[in-house]
Protein backbone atom coordinates (compact mmCIF):
# COMPACT_ATOMS: atom_id res chain seq x y z
CA UNK A 1 0.00 0.00 0.00
CA UNK A 2 1.16 3.70 -1.17
CA UNK A 3 1.31 6.00 1.56
CA UNK A 4 -0.89 8.09 -0.02
CA UNK A 5 -3.13 5.70 0.34
CA UNK A 6 -2.75 4.52 3.78
CA UNK A 7 -2.82 8.24 4.98
CA UNK A 8 -6.57 8.27 3.49
CA UNK A 9 -7.10 5.63 5.36
CA UNK A 10 -6.15 6.44 8.54
CA UNK A 11 -8.43 9.97 7.82
CA UNK A 12 -11.18 7.74 7.45
CA UNK A 13 -10.64 5.86 10.53
CA UNK A 14 -10.12 9.38 12.36
CA UNK A 15 -13.17 10.44 10.59
CA UNK A 16 -15.53 7.34 11.87
CA UNK A 17 -13.83 7.30 15.64
CA UNK A 18 -12.44 11.03 16.51
CA UNK A 19 -9.48 9.36 17.58
CA UNK A 20 -7.12 6.49 16.60
CA UNK A 21 -3.97 5.05 18.34
CA UNK A 22 -0.27 4.51 17.08
CA UNK A 23 -0.70 0.88 18.34
CA UNK A 24 -3.59 0.49 16.82
CA UNK A 25 -2.88 1.87 13.03
CA UNK A 26 0.50 0.00 12.86
CA UNK A 27 -1.03 -3.27 13.87
CA UNK A 28 -4.42 -2.49 11.09
CA UNK A 29 -1.95 -1.29 8.28
CA UNK A 30 1.00 -4.01 8.64
CA UNK A 31 3.57 -1.33 9.24
CA UNK A 32 5.79 -0.10 11.66
CA UNK A 33 4.97 2.16 14.55
CA UNK A 34 7.27 4.44 13.39
CA UNK A 35 5.12 4.55 10.10
CA UNK A 36 2.56 5.52 11.58
CA UNK A 37 4.05 8.71 12.89
CA UNK A 38 5.63 9.80 10.21
CA UNK A 39 2.08 9.39 8.52
CA UNK A 40 0.11 11.50 11.82
CA UNK A 41 3.05 14.04 11.13
CA UNK A 42 2.57 14.38 7.13
CA UNK A 43 -0.76 15.08 8.27
CA UNK A 44 -1.04 17.11 10.87
CA UNK A 45 1.30 19.84 8.66
CA UNK A 46 -1.69 19.63 6.25
CA UNK A 47 -3.94 20.21 8.94
CA UNK A 48 -6.13 17.27 8.66
CA UNK A 49 -5.48 16.22 12.26
CA UNK A 50 -3.55 16.92 15.24
CA UNK A 51 -1.05 14.53 17.08
CA UNK A 52 -1.65 13.84 20.99
CA UNK A 53 0.59 11.42 23.02
CA UNK A 54 0.14 7.77 21.30
CA UNK A 55 -2.25 8.94 18.52
CA UNK A 56 -4.26 11.69 17.11
CA UNK A 57 -7.45 13.44 17.10
CA UNK A 58 -9.61 14.91 14.15
CA UNK A 59 -9.70 18.63 14.80
CA UNK A 60 -12.34 20.89 14.09
CA UNK A 61 -13.69 21.76 11.26
CA UNK A 62 -12.11 25.35 11.22
CA UNK A 63 -9.21 24.41 11.80
CA UNK A 64 -8.32 22.19 8.96
CA UNK A 65 -10.04 24.27 6.14
CA UNK A 66 -8.62 27.59 5.17
CA UNK A 67 -11.07 30.57 5.28
CA UNK A 68 -11.74 31.70 1.70
CA UNK A 69 -9.73 35.08 2.10
CA UNK A 70 -6.83 32.46 2.84
CA UNK A 71 -7.64 30.67 -0.42
CA UNK A 72 -8.24 33.35 -3.01
CA UNK A 73 -4.50 34.75 -2.07
CA UNK A 74 -3.18 30.79 -2.26
CA UNK A 75 -1.52 30.41 -6.26
CA UNK A 76 -3.45 33.35 -7.47
CA UNK A 77 -1.86 33.07 -10.92
CA UNK A 78 -2.07 29.33 -11.09
CA UNK A 79 -5.90 29.66 -10.61
CA UNK A 80 -6.50 32.86 -12.90
CA UNK A 81 -4.01 30.69 -16.09
CA UNK A 82 -7.04 27.94 -15.24
CA UNK A 83 -9.64 30.22 -15.23
CA UNK A 84 -9.19 31.78 -18.97
CA UNK A 85 -8.38 28.18 -19.73
CA UNK A 86 -11.85 27.19 -18.58
CA UNK A 87 -12.97 29.93 -19.78
CA UNK A 88 -12.31 28.85 -23.79
CA UNK A 89 -14.62 26.09 -22.82
CA UNK A 90 -18.25 28.09 -22.64
CA UNK A 91 -19.59 29.18 -25.87
CA UNK A 92 -22.84 31.11 -26.61
CA UNK A 93 -26.26 29.32 -25.27
CA UNK A 94 -24.34 27.13 -22.72
CA UNK A 95 -25.87 26.33 -19.18
CA UNK A 96 -23.65 26.24 -16.55
CA UNK A 97 -22.33 25.22 -13.49
CA UNK A 98 -19.74 27.38 -11.33
CA UNK A 99 -19.25 25.45 -7.55
CA UNK A 100 -18.02 27.40 -4.49
CA UNK A 101 -14.23 26.74 -5.03
CA UNK A 102 -11.81 30.04 -5.31
CA UNK A 103 -10.72 27.86 -8.89
CA UNK A 104 -14.50 28.84 -9.94
CA UNK A 105 -14.60 32.60 -9.20
CA UNK A 106 -11.33 32.82 -11.22
CA UNK A 107 -12.97 31.35 -14.03
CA UNK A 108 -16.71 33.56 -13.27
CA UNK A 109 -13.63 36.61 -13.80
CA UNK A 110 -12.89 35.35 -17.17
CA UNK A 111 -16.66 35.46 -18.54
CA UNK A 112 -18.05 39.01 -17.50
CA UNK A 113 -18.22 40.13 -21.40
CA UNK A 114 -20.15 37.03 -22.13
CA UNK A 115 -23.36 36.85 -23.59
CA UNK A 116 -26.03 34.37 -23.95
CA UNK A 117 -25.15 32.23 -21.41
CA UNK A 118 -26.67 30.72 -17.66
CA UNK A 119 -24.60 30.22 -14.91
CA UNK A 120 -25.94 28.55 -11.45
CA UNK A 121 -23.96 28.60 -8.39
CA UNK A 122 -23.60 28.31 -4.81
CA UNK A 123 -21.20 30.36 -4.15
CA UNK A 124 -22.00 34.26 -2.70
CA UNK A 125 -18.34 35.54 -4.36
CA UNK A 126 -19.31 34.38 -7.75
CA UNK A 127 -23.24 35.89 -7.11
CA UNK A 128 -21.44 39.04 -6.64
CA UNK A 129 -18.64 38.90 -9.22
CA UNK A 130 -21.32 38.31 -12.22
CA UNK A 131 -24.33 40.31 -10.51
CA UNK A 132 -23.56 43.69 -12.81
CA UNK A 133 -23.35 41.43 -15.55
CA UNK A 134 -26.62 42.24 -17.70
CA UNK A 135 -26.20 39.57 -20.60
CA UNK A 136 -25.53 36.97 -18.03
CA UNK A 137 -28.46 34.71 -16.45
CA UNK A 138 -27.61 34.08 -12.86
CA UNK A 139 -29.12 31.19 -10.41
CA UNK A 140 -28.63 31.31 -7.14
CA UNK A 141 -28.89 27.80 -5.33
CA UNK A 142 -30.16 29.48 -1.99
CA UNK A 143 -29.41 27.02 0.88
CA UNK A 144 -27.77 27.47 4.11
CA UNK A 145 -24.58 29.75 3.82
CA UNK A 146 -21.28 28.46 4.87
CA UNK A 147 -19.58 31.34 6.43
CA UNK A 148 -16.43 30.35 5.82
CA UNK A 149 -16.29 29.50 2.30
CA UNK A 150 -19.00 31.82 1.89
CA UNK A 151 -21.00 28.98 -0.35
CA UNK A 152 -24.93 27.80 0.06
CA UNK A 153 -25.14 23.96 0.70
CA UNK A 154 -27.60 21.84 2.04
CA UNK A 155 -30.88 20.49 0.71
CA UNK A 156 -32.69 23.23 -0.78
CA UNK A 157 -29.51 23.74 -2.84
CA UNK A 158 -29.49 20.29 -3.67
CA UNK A 159 -33.17 20.51 -4.56
CA UNK A 160 -32.62 23.84 -6.54
CA UNK A 161 -30.20 21.92 -9.13
CA UNK A 162 -32.38 18.92 -9.49
CA UNK A 163 -34.44 21.71 -11.05
CA UNK A 164 -31.89 22.12 -13.90
CA UNK A 165 -29.66 19.98 -16.39
CA UNK A 166 -26.63 22.27 -17.58
CA UNK A 167 -24.34 22.07 -20.00
CA UNK A 168 -20.90 22.05 -18.41
CA UNK A 169 -20.16 21.84 -14.38
CA UNK A 170 -16.75 23.66 -13.25
CA UNK A 171 -16.06 22.37 -9.76
CA UNK A 172 -13.16 21.84 -7.79
CA UNK A 173 -12.09 20.00 -4.65
CA UNK A 174 -9.60 20.20 -1.54
CA UNK A 175 -7.50 17.39 -3.12
CA UNK A 176 -6.51 15.56 -6.07
CA UNK A 177 -4.92 12.28 -6.90
CA UNK A 178 -5.85 9.51 -9.74
CA UNK A 179 -6.25 6.76 -7.42
CA UNK A 180 -8.06 8.43 -4.49
CA UNK A 181 -9.94 11.17 -7.02
CA UNK A 182 -11.33 14.14 -6.20
CA UNK A 183 -11.29 14.43 -1.76
CA UNK A 184 -12.94 17.29 0.60
CA UNK A 185 -12.74 17.87 4.26
CA UNK A 186 -16.20 19.13 4.40
CA UNK A 187 -19.34 16.49 4.14
CA UNK A 188 -21.79 19.60 2.75
CA UNK A 189 -19.58 20.78 0.43
CA UNK A 190 -18.56 17.65 -0.87
CA UNK A 191 -22.46 16.59 -1.18
CA UNK A 192 -23.47 19.96 -3.15
CA UNK A 193 -20.31 18.87 -5.18
CA UNK A 194 -21.71 15.18 -5.77
CA UNK A 195 -25.25 17.22 -7.03
CA UNK A 196 -23.47 19.70 -9.37
CA UNK A 197 -21.71 16.17 -11.16
CA UNK A 198 -25.15 14.53 -11.42
CA UNK A 199 -27.14 17.55 -13.27
CA UNK A 200 -24.46 18.36 -16.28
CA UNK A 201 -23.53 16.98 -19.34
CA UNK A 202 -19.89 17.50 -18.88
CA UNK A 203 -17.34 17.60 -15.88
CA UNK A 204 -14.63 20.02 -16.13
CA UNK A 205 -12.46 19.47 -12.57
CA UNK A 206 -10.37 22.69 -12.08
CA UNK A 207 -7.19 21.41 -10.31
CA UNK A 208 -4.34 23.73 -9.67
CA UNK A 209 -0.95 21.70 -8.29
CA UNK A 210 -1.68 23.13 -4.51
CA UNK A 211 -4.07 20.09 -4.67
CA UNK A 212 -2.02 17.34 -5.84
CA UNK A 213 -1.93 14.31 -3.17
CA UNK A 214 -3.65 16.79 -0.53
CA UNK A 215 -5.64 14.93 1.44
CA UNK A 216 -9.61 14.85 2.42
CA UNK A 217 -11.25 12.41 3.72
CA UNK A 218 -14.18 12.28 1.96
CA UNK A 219 -14.56 11.21 -1.34
CA UNK A 220 -16.59 13.81 -4.18
CA UNK A 221 -16.58 12.12 -7.23
CA UNK A 222 -13.36 9.19 -8.77
CA UNK A 223 -12.29 9.95 -12.00
CA UNK A 224 -15.05 8.13 -14.10
CA UNK A 225 -17.31 11.01 -13.45
CA UNK A 226 -14.77 13.55 -15.02
CA UNK A 227 -14.20 14.96 -18.09
CA UNK A 228 -11.90 17.20 -18.68
CA UNK A 229 -8.93 17.95 -16.20
CA UNK A 230 -7.29 21.90 -16.28
CA UNK A 231 -4.63 22.35 -14.23
CA UNK A 232 -1.60 24.61 -14.14
CA UNK A 233 1.32 22.24 -13.79
CA UNK A 234 2.10 19.03 -15.67
CA UNK A 235 0.77 16.01 -13.70
CA UNK A 236 3.55 13.28 -12.55
CA UNK A 237 4.18 10.71 -15.48
CA UNK A 238 2.46 7.81 -13.74
CA UNK A 239 -0.74 10.11 -13.21
CA UNK A 240 -0.86 10.73 -16.72
CA UNK A 241 -1.06 7.03 -17.56
CA UNK A 242 -3.96 6.47 -15.21
CA UNK A 243 -5.87 9.29 -16.38
CA UNK A 244 -5.54 8.61 -19.75
CA UNK A 245 -7.04 5.10 -19.53
CA UNK A 246 -9.69 7.12 -18.30
CA UNK A 247 -10.22 9.14 -21.68
CA UNK A 248 -10.46 12.33 -19.40
CA UNK A 249 -8.96 15.15 -21.45
CA UNK A 250 -6.31 16.87 -19.69
CA UNK A 251 -5.78 20.64 -20.67
CA UNK A 252 -1.94 22.85 -19.04
CA UNK A 253 -2.94 25.79 -18.55
CA UNK A 254 -0.32 28.30 -19.55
Amino acid sequence: MFGIERRSLILNQLNEKKSILVQDSAVLFAVTEETIRRDLKVLEQKGLLLRTHGGAVLPDETASEPSLEVRQIINISGKDAIGKEAAKKIVNGDTIILDASTSSLYVAKNIRDRKGITVITNAQKVILELSDCPEIALISTGGILRHRSMSFVGRAAETTLDCYYVNKAFISSKGFSPNQGLRDSNESESDIRKKMIERSQQVIFLCDHTKFDKVGYLTTTSLDSIDTIITDVAFPDQWLEKIALSGIEVIIAS
